[in-house]
């Protein structure tokens, strides 16, 4: 499993998580412009892309998944909760494949399993991630607003975790 992180902060958040040639986009808070850009320096095309998770409704996570979707064609997965409240703070426009799940459930990619937990945050509905592809499990872990229960438990269950916990206004 390869992780990387195209961008990550108050000004965006966008990261890509590879195995056996499936790949998946968290998150997607920057422009489509640099999502492609920052994809091609990795040798990576968008349009191999197998989905994009959003974690949240806010900006900083959100703001290209629509345009991603149209341009590339590629699904979107996140909660309707989220897409509910993240549609109506960026306007996401017209997404053909928007797919919604619900925290607890665990989605499937190809090689990479990926299991949702629902995390407390100022976000309608966020949620956590942890990745599997039957060798190594990464937790993606953004906006925490506190621990959580159970949380200890998934840290002591991953082989890497993403964590983070920034915050510039």
């Amino acid at each position: 499993m390869h992780f990387y992180s195209l961008q990550s902060g108050s000004h965006g958040n966008c990261l890509l998580v590879e195995s056996n040639g499936t790949m998946v986009l968290f998150d997607a808070g920057i422009s489509g412009a640099k999502v492609e850009r920052r994809l091609r320096a990795v040798g990576v095309d968008v349009r191999s892309v197998a989905a994009v998770i959003v974690s949240h409704d806010h900006r900083d996570h959100v703001q290209c998944a629509g345009i991603l979707a149209r341009k590339f064609g590629l699904p979107v997965f996140m909660t309707e909760t989220t897409y509910r409240a993240a549609d109506a703070r960026v306007n996401l426009g017209r997404i053909d494949r928007l797919r919604h799940f619900s925290s607890g459930e665990t989605l499937q990619f190809g090689h990479l399993r990926v299991e949702t937990i629902r995390t407390p945050h100022d976000a309608a509905d966020g949620v956590a991630f942890v990745v599997d592809d039957g060798c190594r499990r990464l937790g993606i872990l953004t906006d925490l607003g506190h621990p959580f229960p159970g949380l200890d438990g998934v840290l002591e269950s991953l082989d890497a975790v993403l964590l983070e916990s920034n915050y510039d206004p």
